[in-house]
């Protein structure tokens, strides 16, 4: 009995690449991707992947990751726009 509740509460925590990619709505070429990002960052403890076959994602670990994505594509389009500006005065 314990290991099926504790088998739930994984699975609200946890999804494979297919529940990511449904519940996020990305196609799963992207979520490949981002997997080898995550990987390679500090958000590579999201991933579980108990054996070569099976790897579980962590759903806020995810979306952590997803915000930082944004965070970082904000703060680089924010250079280019100065640097636009800084050409337009000369």
């Amino acid at each position: 009995m314990l290991y099926f509740l504790l088998e739930e509460k994984m699975e609200e925590n946890y999804k494979d690449k297919r529940g990511i990619s449904e519940l996020f709505d990305v196609p799963i070429k992207t979520h490949n991707n981002d997997l080898t990002e995550m990987r390679r960052t500090e958000f590579n403890v999201y991933i579980l992947r108990p054996s070569h076959k099976r790897v579980y994602i962590n759903v806020e670990g995810y979306k952590s990751f997803l915000e930082y994505k944004q965070k970082l594509r904000e703060s680089t389009i924010k250079k280019k726009i100065k640097v636009i500006y800084r050409y337009d005065i000369i």
